[in-house]
């Protein structure tokens, strides 16, 4: 939890060890399982395993997946001041992690630069459903399904999930056409095509990367769509004003 705040901060007046005091309940899910339901306010609630999707299910049952949950993920965000109004299901067997809602709230009150990672988190969250905007509004079907590949490799890449151009991925064709606005007849054309051209494929849950630099220019990816926006300016005032040999 605290290594997932850092990254959006620097956390400041003794948030690293208020935290380290919190107690946070575990709890465990199964493939498809309903992990966070709409109209929950925010826990603070980390994904520690496994893969989750974020959701929006219409009144007829069809469905817009908007975004994939990593480990190290905060799952909850929009419900920081107001009730979510999207769900999260496991996309594998998760464990998520999570503080009461009350003492989240206290922290929230007492500590400004938890607040304000909080923001920057809300911030890189919404950048990257800018990325999947544009994909479902101007990027050709392939290059949607190359751009989501290159997302989904490069984060777990980043926290060394990812090994011999492979990374978790158990997304049936079905999740991948609700993720990308197509069809699964259109889905099961381009994953053929990805993988005839190698580039990239999917077999038993596993995402194979052939040929990453050609999927890259396909999908238009840019990793700076998900690195976690900080305060320059306040990270190296932290830096200074540490003590020596600290984060050694």
């Amino acid at each position: 939890m605290i290594a997932s705040l850092d990254r959006f901060g620097p956390l400041r007046e003794g948030v690293r060890e208020r935290l380290s005091e919190c107690a946070l309940t575990s709890q465990t899910f199964e493939a498809g399982e309903l992990v966070v339901p709409v109209g929950e306010r925010s826990s603070l609630r980390l994904l520690a395993r496994g893969l989750a999707v974020k959701q929006s299910v219409l009144k007829d049952g069809a469905r817009q997946i908007f975004g994939v949950a990593a480990p190290g993920d905060l799952i909850d965000l929009a419900g920081l001041f107001v009730a979510t109004d999207y769900e999260v299901r496991a996309l594998a067997p998760c464990e998520v992690r999570k503080l009461g809602a009350r003492e989240f709230r206290a922290m929230l009150q007492d500590h400004a630069s938890l607040l304000a990672a909080l923001c920057r988190a809300v911030l890189t969250e919404a950048r990257a459903q800018r990325n999947a905007m544009v994909s479902l509004g101007r990027r050709s079907a392939a290059a949607r399904t190359a751009n989501l590949f290159c997302e989904i490799y490069w984060r777990q890449k980043t926290l060394g999930l990812a090994k011999d151009a492979r990374c978790a991925f158990p997304a049936v064709q079905g999740d991948i056409a609700d993720a990308l606005g197509l069809s699964v007849v259109h889905i099961h054309r381009v994953l053929r095509g990805l993988r005839d051209d190698g580039l990239a494929v999917i077999k038993n849950g596993v995402l194979q990367i052939l040929d990453w630099e050609r999927l890259v220019a396909l999908g238009d990816f840019d990793p700076e769509a998900f690195r976690p926006q900080i305060d320059e300016d306040e990270s190296a005032a932290a830096r200074r004003s540490a003590p020596l040999g600290a984060g050694a």
